[in-house]
């Protein structure tokens, strides 16, 4: 590397080589720092220094070696100082650096929870349409995301004008069925009747706290009016709500109620076809006096047998509706067939095994929200493979319908019917105990049994 020696270092070096000064020498140090300063490195230093040593030399002058060398250590102590410096130095600016990159870090992790957050209430608004697992899911979800201490869902009674709490996270049971706020009242009832978002920063005054603490309630609202509230509390001694807070809340809440109101119109949809079920249901009852109330009751027992059997809302709702239709098919068979008293022909039980196609029949032309129509075809296929109409085996046979067959052959036993009375209920048990195994699942049979032993029938 060529380094151009300035004359004001040649001239302090000569200064100092001369008169042996201290001063000229400091002076000289001082100009390798400025130098590297600006950037030149210690090498660099050091060579300019031999180059003007040099030149000195060539214009005659000779100085002994151990001023030349006292002169080298004088610049190298310089140049380490300032190394040491420089070092401290930089190691106080990359702490800060990353000091700042943590800072960064922390809110892209924060990012990272708040989108995710935003990701799973949008899935949940697309996917579920049962109004019990939206409201937790959104509750639950923006308490944890927004780390707060407790929070409430509460939905509006729009004729009574009065907000309950619908869902609760980290409150007492007592609070929960106590809490009625009218609209205009308190943050949620504010928050209700103006229809926007509401940020409140709890203050402490003589040692006490306010029980308002640090709040932050949003609107549930959709383009026919609102729907309720959520609102989020921290304790005094916490972190208060940001305005980046209620932004995501805000967020959260719009796309919670646009699930509560696909939920809404679901469940306005399938109580518009359970009316339509139950009417059907009627029909067959009304034909057969033997059978009324036959249908609701396997319903009960079937939804509680699946309950137990650890099964979803939906998958209950399922069969519970499958029960409520599991003989829909008998419409088609003559009536003197159905209240005969004496023991039916071969041509008469014919057309009773038909009554699972026929259920089909009169199903088939109805899109019903529930996948019901595979359970009611095989309620009456055995579990030993000798029923009908496909003579399936074991758990070919769908699971729904192995539950309403247990509970519809345990409610008939249990009926009168035109052929013969109605079995006492430790008789009806002992049979379908014998049955297990043969005509129905030993292992719903015997959950089926406990449920009859712990809680007696129609309680169900």
């Amino acid at each position: 590397m060529d380094i151009k020696v300035n004359p004001s270092y040649d001239q302090l070096l000569a200064d100092y080589l001369e008169t042996g000064q201290e001063t000229a020498l400091y002076q000289v140090a001082q100009f390798g720092k400025q130098l590297m300063e600006q950037g030149v490195g210690p090498e660099s230093i050091v060579e300019m220094h031999l180059q003007a040593v040099k030149k000195i030399n060539d214009h005659g002058k000779v100085y002994p070696q151990e001023v030349i060398d006292e002169s080298f250590a004088f610049l190298m102590e310089g140049i380490m100082a300032y190394g040491l410096a420089f070092r401290e130095h930089l190691s106080s600016k990359t702490e800060g650096y990353l000091a700042e990159i943590r800072e960064l870090n922390q809110r892209l992790s924060q990012k990272l929870v708040e989108m995710t957050a935003l990701h799973e209430t949008v899935e949940m608004a697309g996917s579920s349409l049962e109004l019990e697992e939206v409201l937790a899911f959104v509750l639950e979800n923006a308490a944890r995301t927004l780390k707060a201490e407790n929070g409430s869902l509460m939905l509006l009674d729009p004729e009574a004008e009065v907000l309950t709490i619908k869902k609760a996270y980290a409150l007492g049971e007592d609070i929960i069925s106590k809490t009625r706020i009218r609209m205009g009242e308190g943050i949620a009832g504010l928050v209700a009747q103006s229809g926007e978002p509401l940020l409140m920063h709890g203050q402490e005054k003589g040692g006490k706290k306010y029980k308002g603490v640090h709040s932050v309630c949003t609107p549930l609202k959709t383009q026919k009016g609102i729907l309720g509230v959520v609102n989020l509390n921290r304790g005094i001694g916490q972190e208060a709500f940001s305005e980046e807070d209620l932004r995501l809340l805000i967020t959260i809440t719009r796309e919670a109620a646009t699930a509560i109101g696909n939920s809404n119109l679901y469940r306005d949809l399938r109580d518009s076809y359970l009316s339509t079920i139950r009417a059907l249901a009627a029909a067959l009852e009304a034909k057969d006096p033997y059978t009324r109330g036959h249908s609701d009751a396997v319903a009960r027992y079937a939804a509680a047998l699946a309950g137990r059997l650890g099964l979803s809302r939906q998958e209950i709702e399922t069969i519970e509706v499958a029960a409520i239709l599991h003989d829909i098919g008998k419409i088609g068979i003559h009536e003197e067939i159905l209240n005969k008293p004496d023991k039916l022909n071969d041509d008469e039980w014919q057309q009773v095994r038909q009554h699972p196609e026929c259920s089909l029949k009169i199903l088939d032309n109805i899109n019903f929200p529930w996948d019901i129509k595979p359970l009611i075809y095989s309620h009456h296929e055995r579990y030993d493979g000798k029923g009908y109409p496909d003579g399936l085996k074991g758990e070919e046979i769908p699971l729904g319908a192995r539950i309403i067959a247990v509970a519809d052959v345990y409610d008939a036993m249990t009926s009168d019917r035109a052929y013969r009375k109605a079995m006492k209920k430790k008789a009806a048990m002992e049979e379908i105990q014998r049955l297990a195994g043969a005509q129905l699942d030993p292992g719903i049979v015997q959950v089926f049994i406990d449920i009859l032993r712990s809680e007696g029938k129609r309680k169900v």
